[in-house]
């Protein structure tokens, strides 16, 4: 099984909506460019809690369909009851480990937002991505750029969480640069004619969500911090105390990572 280096179940649903809400516009802006359109059959590869899966069913329509995987049962859950909440009767949610996944040629999209980074092997799963595309349909990967990531003035707290969380994803196994690697990925796999996105914003409002989203994973990724003994407890609770102090000043300037996003289309 692949291990997420951020907390799942319903704390990290939590912080899943909280971070979909941050990235929709930039999500369906690229989902525009990609040209999706009514009739058809979508995958959200590791959709978490299934935002983007909503919003693929709401773009191919009822002609259409939207399946979202993912390998934690938990968040799955919610996303059903938020599926049903919502009325939508063509999207399906499966739990399943990238590792076993196969469907070639099955869906006219197959999209992953900051789904490769984690993985120890991105190259093939996005091989396995492209296998799934159907002639005419399109493959697009997002992913955000960690190093990326800013704030000023420096902030220790926030030092630590850019730092030891790209360090916890390495030792995982997963690649913090995997998002500026994507273009060149997709050259490299063979795909036609890559398009390449990238996208950064920043906030100094302490209720914003770039702000609100730093904090959360960094509390979210401080058991991985710990349990791989890049930091002791304190030391991660200190800093957390540290960067919950620096986004409540309303002088402090927090900057998202760099956001990259790529799509390529396989010829009909």
């Amino acid at each position: 099984m692949e291990r997420y280096v951020i907390r799942g179940g319903s704390a990290g649903y939590q912080r899943l909506q909280l971070l979909a809400r941050r990235q929709r516009p930039g999500t369906l802006e690229v989902l525009r460019l990609a040209g999706v359109r009514p009739g058809m059959r979508c995958l959200d590869l590791g959709c978490g809690n299934g935002d983007v899966t909503f919003e693929l069913a709401r773009l191919a329509g009822p002609d259409g369909s939207a399946t979202g995987l993912d390998m934690d049962p938990v968040k799955l859950g919610l996303a059903r009851d938020e599926a049903a909440a919502r009325g939508l009767a063509n999207v399906t949610f499966r739990t399943a480990n990238i590792r076993d996944w196969h469907e070639p040629g099955a869906y006219d999209l197959v999209f992953s937002r900051f789904l490769l980074q984690h993985l120890a092997a991105p190259t093939v799963v996005l091989a396995q991505m492209w296998e799934a595309v159907a002639p005419g349909g399109v493959l697009i990967a997002t992913d955000a750029d960690l190093a990326g990531h800013f704030c000023d003035p420096p902030n220790e707290g926030f030092r630590f969480y850019v730092e030891k969380y790209q360090q916890a994803l390495t030792l995982n196994g997963g690649d913090p640069d995997m998002a500026r690697k994507l273009y060149r990925c997709f050259l490299t796999a063979g795909l036609p004619d890559p398009q390449v996105r990238m996208t950064q914003d920043m906030d100094t409002d302490p209720d914003g969500d770039i702000k609100l989203i730093a904090l959360s994973t960094l509390g979210a990724t401080m058991e991985s911090i710990t349990s791989a003994g890049l930091a002791t407890v304190a030391e991660a609770e200190a800093a957390y105390a540290d960067m919950a102090a620096f986004i409540a000043d309303p002088h402090t300037l927090v900057g998202d990572p760099r956001i990259f996003s790529v799509w390529a289309h396989r010829p009909a």
